[in-house]
């Protein structure tokens, strides 16, 4: 149930599907009082989560004008683009976990209550995310036709990835795969995507630079499953967590939060980063009391995920300001 959930097969050889759950009652009568369509909309998109597209656009961007290349209208485009393919997977893994029976009246999904509280209609909210991901292919369009064929195949993976993290047949974020593809589709893609677009081509020196935003957006997840573990364990569904279990998955936490800032570490020693970019560490007493949090867990878990978005937010603006300080 984040921004960003096995059973019968569904052909030779391939992954097991989602359990079969009853469909979730029509939407109740809203709960509170009614919001304009508008916020009803702002809500399901979940703006809070949006700075994990943002932020790793910032970066490729920055990477790319660190290195004398700079397209004002071209980053304003894969800003959209990258925004909207977030928003559009996040419609839809808020239809998918609904219609699953994930998110329910029991736990309110989790500050994402639009179709459990009857906000909105099951089908509306699908239907915008055919709109919200057709808008990005647009922009996407144009992108194409200025640096080529490199960021089609960066845009369907990204598209494809998006929409099939919750979507059937392949829904991976029910397989326990949905840490390790949000590691590489909404940090390594991103970060590359955007270097790319800037400059016409992927690095391996890009690669490398996104390994600390690529490991913080992982924990975001992370975070997420592991307050959700009962649930999702409840409801038979594969996450990391449900795997390894809430112990070793709080040691993996650290291990993620850990990872950001060794890699840039690394990423210095290579000659990657200015060594600006040590100052991320200025955030490190946070990311030890968010890794405190994990440990204790019961209550304390409960707001891990949304402020180990921010810690990715604080992050990433520094790093970003680390590689552009150098330009000075």
């Amino acid at each position: 149930m984040s921004a960003f959930e096995p059973g019968a097969v569904t052909g030779p050889g391939l992954l097991p599907a989602p359990p079969r759950v009853p469909a979730p009652h029509p939407a109740p009568n809203p709960t509170l009082p009614p919001l304009p369509t508008w916020r009803v909309w702002l809500a399901a998109a979940r703006p809070f989560s949006l700075t994990a597209s943002v932020i790793p656009v910032l970066i490729g961007t920055a990477l790319s004008v660190a290195n004398g290349t700079f397209y004002p209208l071209l980053f304003l485009l894969a800003l959209a683009s990258g925004v909207l393919l977030q928003v559009g997977t996040n419609l839809v893994n808020s239809y998918y976990d609904y219609l699953n029976g994930l998110d329910n009246a029991e736990n309110k999904a989790h500050n994402q209550p639009v179709l459990v509280l009857g906000w909105m209609q099951p089908q509306t909210m699908l239907k915008g995310s055919f709109v919200v991901f057709l808008l990005a292919v647009l922009l996407g369009v144009y992108l194409v036709a200025v640096r080529g064929w490199l960021i089609a195949v960066l845009g369907i993976i990204g598209l494809l990835g998006g929409f099939f993290y919750t979507a059937r047949p392949v829904n991976y974020k029910y397989l326990g795969l949905g840490v390790p593809l949000v590691f590489i589709l909404m940090g390594v893609l991103m970060v590359v995507g955007a270097y790319a677009v800037q400059t016409g081509r992927a690095t391996w020196a890009a690669v490398v630079a996104s390994l600390p935003i690529s490991c913080l957006v992982a924990a975001i997840l992370h975070a997420n499953d592991l307050r959700d573990f009962h649930d999702d364990r409840k409801a038979k569904v594969t996450t990391l967590t449900t795997l390894i279990g809430p112990r070793r998955g709080a040691w993996f936490y650290d291990v993620l939060i850990a990872g950001a800032y060794l890699t840039v570490v690394l990423n210095v020693i290579l000659g990657l980063f200015p060594v600006w970019t040590l100052a991320v560490f200025l955030t490190l007493p946070e990311a030890f009391r968010l890794m405190q949090r994990v440990h204790r867990g019961g209550n304390q878990i409960i707001m891990v995920e949304p402020l180990t978005a921010r810690l990715h937010m604080l992050f990433g603006l520094i790093l970003t300001a680390g590689v552009l300080v150098s330009l000075l």
